[in-house]
């Protein structure tokens, strides 16, 4: 079998040693490591070498190694050559030796090794460079340590194979899962008695799709299994070592699904390694988040290949749960090792985030070229807004006061930076003046600043120990590194704004369309993609706005009865903004009639909180006999998850008053006598104004649909979302109200899924009543 590796990839995995470090000082040591490079290597003389590459080829009995790397620098001394590897570090010089971080040294070592053997030399001289980042700012033999080591042909083969023979050791361990996996996978049959309708149509797309390298589109409805189809089909397709499947969802409640698909096919036979990715957020035990204070950060490299041994050799499904366990057993920072862990799995079920966010994707994955990464992209309408969100960066006029207030806590300021951004803070705001929201040119000069606050913020980081609210200052930084990073990518997709949020100025850098860098990580880093969803209505708007209209595509039929949702639509009221006091009495009567038709569980779904208030205390005055549960802006999961316990109750007629495209509508499963029926308030628009009408003009200016862009098909997915509550089972039975006069136009039935066909369009109460009176009176019978 061939392998090809770099030689830091083996030294690091063999002698990992070395702390943790945070995202912003990870950032700027891998830009000050470059800067040091060249810095040191310009005084280099004439017949040296400079990033020299170098690679060897080492056969075994069951293996052929291809191992490359570049040698900082091969110096010609003396008549003697020397390998010399560089490193720099903000570490005090004279605590550092060899044995600080081996892999240092065995980096080297490799090097002078491949280089004996190509240039038959018998003795050879290793120079490990340190170099403290200082040297930047002031060029002097005082910040540079040189370790010297003289060294043998035969001095350096045992060394490379001893080393060799413990890489492959592990590489034989997952050599032998991967044969394992692939017989399981030969042999794994469909997991239940027969398909249901449409199932095998949404198979046999997939697995084509991802033999010829393609993109679909499927629109799946609820009940088709989708789940179970798609990482079954990606699982047949595997046929090369390279290959992970990426699950790719937006919410917790996907990640388990995948899971319990997983765990089912393992059940079943399959021999596979998957592994749950959570947010540092999530995932992290630390209150602050401050990586270098945190004892799981410290000295983690020296932990974490035993840490990743022992959970791939007892476990195949490693859970949020089974990481936090086993981090905590090795003392290592749970997030960092998920991470590690998951270049040894062949499943990856994590957010979007990772694969197509510029600043946290997975860099092995979706930079480098070793891996061949299928997509499987659940709920994938929900892509289009969160694309744009990973693509966009602000900055908070308030967020930058309070980093000045923290500065002074730790007795800085840097007056000269900060005081230019209040300044043009100021400014802003006199250009703002009585408008909440304003598109002005890129200001170039702003961005400056922000960037050289946040390098002064990471040395200030970087340099103090003891620093007060560390954690707070921190999670500023971050935000400057993403608006600088966000800069970057700026052209005639982003726009640059001025927006006053209740007391605060923020200046926002915001992408109005982020479907050519999803292609583009698509097409050029993944070998099959996969988007699917039961919303993806209308279908020309999602492929536009993720692949640019590129990717084939498949509809798949309901494996419900139709008939068991009762669909009608109120075509008598309007909920546009100015008519919506006058909506209230009709909607406060059709939650009566629907309420008193059966006793059970109702939502009514509407487009803002603020109807959402109109109504309940409208709803407060009658004389109502139910329960009504009411969302509210700051509910947390915890209030989420006791709502949903309450639905689980039918004792009594409870009513539900939720903001639609929000935590109870989508991702849960009212399963049953969970939910009886669902109200649609509204054609579900977003606000209009502002940055929605920005996005309303781009589009006119690229397609001519401006309005339908950035108002009705993000709206209308909500509808269809909300909709789609009612019906999870093919026992269930239920009622869905649209309340809107648009909703029986032209243009809007042309958007409606094949499966609601059967709509119906009234105008008055009395004949509402005697619909939903006689669908009960059957369901009876």
């Amino acid at each position: 079998m061939k392998i090809r590796v770099s030689v830091k990839d083996i030294v690091e995995l063999v002698y990992g040693s070395g702390d943790l470090i945070s995202e912003g000082s990870l950032f700027k040591r891998a830009e000050e490591g470059t800067k040091i490079h060249q810095l040191y290597q310009a005084d280099y003389q004439a017949n040296d070498e400079a990033e020299s590459y170098i690679d060897y080829e080492e056969i075994t009995e069951d293996y052929t190694l291809n191992i490359s790397g570049r040698i900082d620098g091969v110096l010609k001394r003396n008549g003697q050559i020397v390998i010399e590897e560089i490193k720099s570090t903000t570490k005090e010089l004279s605590t550092l030796d060899e044995t600080v971080t081996p892999a240092h040294l065995a980096q080297a070592k490799f090097y002078a090794y491949f280089y004996m053997l190509k240039n038959k030399k018998r003795k050879i001289k290793v120079r490990l460079t340190y170099i403290h980042v200082n040297y930047l700012n002031i060029k002097t033999e005082k910040y540079l340590k040189h370790l010297d080591f003289d060294y043998t042909f035969s001095d350096l083969r045992n060394f490379f194979t001893e080393t060799i023979v413990i890489y492959l050791d592990w590489i034989k361990t997952i050599d032998q899962h991967e044969e394992s996996r692939n017989v399981s996978i030969e042999g794994l049959t469909f997991p239940f008695e027969s398909y249901r309708t449409g199932q095998r149509e949404l198979m046999a797309a997939c697995y084509k799709t991802i033999l010829k390298n393609d993109i679909l589109y499927a629109i799946a409805p609820t009940g088709v299994g989708k789940t179970i189809a798609t990482v079954f089909s990606a699982l047949k397709a595997i046929n090369s070592s390279e290959q992970k499947i990426f699950y790719l969802t937006a919410k917790n409640s996907g990640k388990k699904v995948a899971l319990d698909t997983v765990s089912l096919l393992i059940d079943k036979g399959l021999i596979i390694k998957t592994i749950e990715i959570t947010s540092k957020d999530h995932i992290c035990v630390s209150d602050d988040r401050n990586c270098e204070e945190c004892p799981l950060a410290a000295g983690y490299f020296e932990r974490i290949f035993g840490a990743i041994k022992d959970i791939y050799h007892n476990h195949s499904l490693f859970t949020k749960e089974l990481i936090t366990e086993y981090a905590e057993k090795h003392m290592v920072c749970p997030f960092e090792f998920s991470l590690d862990l998951s270049y040894y799995a062949d499943i990856i079920i994590c957010d979007y985030n990772y694969a197509f966010c510029p600043l946290t994707h997975l860099t092995r994955y979706f930079d480098e070229s070793e891996y061949l990464p299928i997509l499987l992209c659940d709920e994938a309408h929900n892509l289009v807004a969160r694309s744009k969100d990973m693509y966009s960066a602000k900055i908070s006029k308030i967020n930058i006061l309070y980093l000045v207030k923290l500065l002074r806590e730790n007795n800085t300021s840097f007056p000269r930076i900060v005081g230019s951004l209040v300044s043009q803070f100021e400014e802003f705001d006199q250009l703002l003046g009585e408008a909440e929201y304003q598109v002005i040119e890129k200001n170039t000069s702003f961005i400056d600043n922000v960037h050289r606050l946040f390098k002064r913020i990471d040395e200030f980081l970087t340099d103090e120990k003891n620093i007060i609210n560390r954690s707070e200052i921190v999670k500023i930084m971050l935000d400057l590194l993403r608006f600088n990073k966000i800069s970057d990518f700026f052209d005639d997709d982003f726009i640059f704004s001025l927006e006053r949020v209740k007391d605060d100025l923020v200046v926002n850098i915001s992408c109005l369309d982020a479907s050519k860098f999803i292609l583009k990580t698509i097409e050029e880093k993944t070998i099959g993609s996969i988007l699917f969803s039961a919303t993806l209505h209308p279908l020309h708007y999602y492929k536009q706005m993720l692949t640019k209209n590129v990717g084939n595509q498949v509809e798949i039929e309901s494996p419900f009865n139709q008939h068991h949702l009762k669909l009608i639509t109120l075509a008598s009221v309007s909920t546009r903004y100015k008519d919506r006091p006058q909506s209230i009495e009709k909607i406060c009567d059709t939650i009566r009639i629907l309420g008193n038709s059966k006793k059970g569980n109702y939502i009514v779904f509407f487009p803002s909180y603020q109807y959402l208030q109109m109504v309940y205390q409208e709803l407060e005055k009658k004389n109502y006999d139910f329960d009504f549960i009411v969302q509210k802006s700051d509910f947390t999961l915890e209030d989420r998850e006791d709502v949903i316990n309450l639905f689980k109750q039918n004792d009594k007629t409870q009513i539900g008053l939720f903001v639609m495209g929000g935590v109870f509508a989508e991702g849960i499963d009212y399963i049953g006598d969970m939910l009886s029926g669902v109200i649609i308030v509204g054609t579900g628009l977003p606000m209009v104004g502002g940055y929605n009408n920005v996005v309303k003009d781009h589009f006119d200016q690229h397609f001519g649909s401006g309005f339908d862009f950035a108002y009705t098909y993000p709206g209308f997915s909500k509808v269809v979302q909300a909709v789609g509550r009612v019906i999870r089972s093919e026992s269930d039975y239920g009622v869905a109200i649209l309340i809107d006069d648009r909703f029986a136009s032209l243009k809007y039935q042309r958007l409606y899924p094949r499966e609601w066909s059967h709509m119906i369009f009234i105008k008055d109460l009395y004949q509402l009543s005697e619909e939903i009176n006689d669908f009960w009176d059957l369901r009876k019978e």
